[in-house]
Formats: C-alpha cells, sequence, structure tokens
C-alpha cells in the first residue's frame, strides 16, 4: 500500500493519498486547495492513476470544488448522499464500498459538522473530516446539527476498535493523528451525558463562544 499525508500549512487543511501499488490506481481524500500541482507529482512519480477524489463533508459555498483536479485526471468526485457540490459527482451513502485495486474504503455516515458529513475507513484507519471538531459544531451556522453529531460519536465512530487511528481534515489539538481510544477519552465528559443535555452544552456555546471571541480581541484598557 501507499499512503501519503498531504499538510497544508496555509489553510490548515489535511489531504490524504492512498494507493495500491500494484494495481497503480490510487485515491485521494479531502484535497486541500491549491494542492492539484503537488498531488499530480505524486501520482506521476509513482505512475499511479487518479481513480477518485473523495470528500468528507461539503459546505456551502464549496470553496474547496476539486473539478479541477478531476478534469485532468478523469478522476470521479465522491460525496455523501444529498452533499451539495459543483462537480459532477458520485455520491456514496453508509454501508457503500469504494474499490481501487485490491484497496477498500468502507463508507460510514457521520453527520453533524454538515448534515451529509461521512467518513471513510480503509485497514485501520478513519478518515473522518471534522467529526472531532466539537466547539466547531456548537458555534458553527445552521449547517452543523449537535444531535446528529452526539448519535454519530456514540453509535458509530466510539464503536470503532480503541485502535483504529483517527485521520481528520484539521488538526486535532495541534496533531495530525489520534486514535479511537484516545478521542473517546478526551470527549468522555461530554458524550457521557444524554443527548439532550449534550445538545443543550452546544447550545450554550453557541450563544457564549461569539462573545468570549469578542472579548478575547478587544485592547486592554489604560
Amino acid at each position: 500500500m501507499y499512503f501519503r499525508v498531504i499538510d497544508d500549512a496555509r489553510s490548515s487543511a489535511i489531504g490524504y493519498l492512498l494507493a495500491d501499488p500494484a494495481a497503480q490506481q490510487a485515491v485521494v481524500v479531502d484535497p486541500p486547495p491549491g494542492q492539484e500541482a503537488l498531488i499530480r507529482a505524486l501520482l506521476d512519480e509513482r505512475g499511479l492513476h487518479l481513480q477518485c477524489v473523495v470528500r468528507t463533508h461539503v459546505h456551502r459555498p464549496d470553496h474547496a470544488d476539486p473539478g479541477g483536479l478531476c478534469a485532468h485526471s478523469g478522476a470521479c468526485c465522491v460525496v455523501g448522499e444529498g452533499a451539495e457540490s459543483g462537480s459532477a459527482v458520485q455520491r456514496v451513502r453508509h454501508d457503500d464500498s469504494l474499490v481501487f485495486g485490491d484497496e477498500v474504503l468502507h463508507v460510514l455516515s457521520t453527520p453533524g459538522h454538515t448534515p451529509h458529513c461521512v467518513s471513510y475507513l480503509w485497514r485501520d484507519r478513519l478518515f473522518c473530516g471534522d467529526v472531532f471538531d466539537v466547539g466547531g459544531c456548537a458555534v458553527g451556522d445552521s449547517e452543523s446539527d449537535p444531535a446528529l453529531l452526539y448519535d454519530t460519536l456514540t453509535q458509530r465512530v466510539f464503536l470503532l476498535p480503541g485502535e483504529t487511528l483517527v485521520f481528520p481534515s484539521h488538526r486535532l489539538k495541534g496533531r495530525t493523528v489520534s486514535t479511537v481510544a484516545e478521542e473517546r477519552r478526551r470527549h468522555a465528559q461530554l458524550t457521557g451525558r444524554s443527548r439532550e443535555s449534550f445538545v443543550t452544552e452546544m447550545g450554550f456555546r453557541r450563544l457564549v463562544r461569539p462573545h468570549l471571541a469578542r472579548a478575547l480581541e478587544r485592547p486592554a484598557e489604560g
């Protein structure tokens, strides 16, 4: 197998290039905007053909549309069912599979950050987008849904084996990789509550954090 992290310091976004070298087939997960040239160079370096560009989530408006990368390579763009995208897409739902060579990506429906978020399980690795951006969900716009996030964490992600490696689309506490067991512990105080209590807490954060951010930005008097 071939696995390469594409970490874009300018946007703080992280993408992932996966491949079956024997079959010369590859997929890229959440390619960061502006990294198309690097991705094409990595593919050319190893003689890989890009089968598809898979995305964990799509925001409105879609500033990360990988249409140029798809057009250049002939790859299809894959998004969760119901997600809006400017590119011609293949839509996937929970329990679908994407095959490249002898490798398989298993699709998990993981809504919350947006209504149509999906994650991709490959071997012992989960590419989960912004599932663990709990604070972002709390203060997000109308796309975020704390109730769905609670269900995603408690009924889907945290049921995976603890040793499953977690690869997000942005750093987690400064790190580019974690494990399901670590994230269970980190979020135990929140997810150990009832669904209603979790939603209430997220609603409180949604109200308080903008005021806190403005207070921190205000210059000190005197």
